[in-house]
Order: C-alpha cells, then structure tokens, then sequence
C-alpha cells in the first residue's frame, strides 16, 4: 500500500507535491574565511524568518566538489520561498549580507528542492544539532521505478537509526540531476553502516539513474 501511494504521488499529484510539500533552495558555497561567512549568515537570520528554516553545513567528503559548506533555505512550500524572496528583494539586512560575503563565499551550485514524500519515517532518531547529512545527486529515467527499488532499500535498512528522505530537484542547469537522495544520522557510524541490500537496489537501478554528485556534510547551526 506504501508503495502504491509512492507510485500515485510521483505519477498523478506532483504539482500538488511541488505546491505543497517541504521545499527549498539549496546552496553550495566554496568559504574563503568560514567563520565570516557564518557570522554574516547568523546576522541575516536574528530574528529568525517565519516560516523559513536556514541551515548550515560544513564538508565532510565531498570528492572533487569545491564547497565548503552548503546552505538550506526551507519553508513548508514554494510559497514561503517566494515571500521570503519577495521581502529579501528591497531588504536592507540581505544587502548588507550581501556586501559581508563579497569576495568571501563562492557560489559553486545552486537548486530549488521539494519532497516527493518518500521517506523512511524515521526523522525523529535525528537528534543531533550537529547531524551528518549524505547528499547522493542522480538524473533518474524512470523516476517510479527508482523509488520503488528506494522503498525496497530502506525497508532493508529498517533496523537503522537513518533517516532517508528522496526530494526532486530542479534549476540544476543542462545534465543536472532531476532527484537528491538524502541520508541523515547522528554519528559517520550509524550514517555509513546503513547498507544493507546495496548491491542489489544497484542491479535494479543502474539502467535508470545516472549519479552526478554525492558528498557528506555536518550541520554547524540551524535558525528556525
């Protein structure tokens, strides 16, 4: 029956998925000074927006990715994004970040994301404020099938204190990816060790998904 719902939602509702679900912009910045950049992104954030979470992460392991941090702007839906943009057009406390992060942080990659609402359920066993995230970046052919094998995978990993979440991605530019799937955990441990049934959600998937990044982050603060 979860699976069945997956298939509708992917299939039949998407804009009302995209309308109302958890959405977002993500950036990936290259910090030239980090503690500038953070205390310019805190001085944005107090008081905190309504309706828009803002969080930072530094890399872990991103490969030959040039971030160094990457930045989540979320509200419940694309709505609270374009307010917030709207308001940030004509604010004085955005100009001013503006100026602080000048010649200090680099835009590497910028997307907009929504949940598709697949997940494992298991957001609450993400306690840490200093969580890990792992970001695995695709361009998916059939997008169904992909997150039929995901469901499979994490039942797999059931047993595991990770929480997976899938989020379609758009504004990736040409060959971007059109899905992120993110893993979150308290520890590397408990993030790295959920891998039960790999190989084989490998076979199912490799016709249908091509990876274009991945990389491992930990949250330093979040304004809510």
């Amino acid at each position: 029956m979860k699976l069945l719902t997956i298939l509708i939602s992917t299939l039949l509702f998407l804009p009302f998925q995209i309308a109302n679900a958890q959405s977002g912009i993500a950036y990936y910045v290259e910090a030239e000074n980090p503690a500038a950049f953070i205390q310019a992104l805190a001085v944005l954030n107090e008081p905190p927006v309504t309706n828009i979470q803002t969080s930072v992460s530094i890399a872990v392991a991103n490969g030959s990715g040039a971030a160094t941090h990457f930045v989540t702007v979320q509200g419940e839906s694309l709505a609270d994004i374009d307010r917030l943009r709207q308001n940030q057009a004509t604010s004085q406390e955005f100009a001013n970040f503006n100026s602080a992060v000048r010649g200090n942080a680099t835009s590497v990659f910028e997307l907009v994301y929504t949940s598709l609402g697949v997940d494992n359920g298991k957001a609450s066993v993400v306690t840490s404020p200093n969580a890990y995230h792992w970001h695995t970046h695709l361009l998916v052919s059939d997008v169904p099938a992909y997150l039929e094998a995901l469901e499979e995978i994490m039942e797999a990993n059931s047993g595991g204190n990770v929480y997976t979440h899938a989020y379609q991605t758009t504004g990736t530019g040409m060959g971007g990816g059109n899905l992120v799937v993110v893993n979150s955990a308290n520890s590397l441990e408990e993030l790295l060790s959920n891998n039960q049934g790999f190989d084989e959600f490998i076979e199912k998937t490799i016709n249908i998904r091509t990876p274009i990044a991945n990389g491992i982050y930990q949250t330093i603060t979040t304004w809510d």
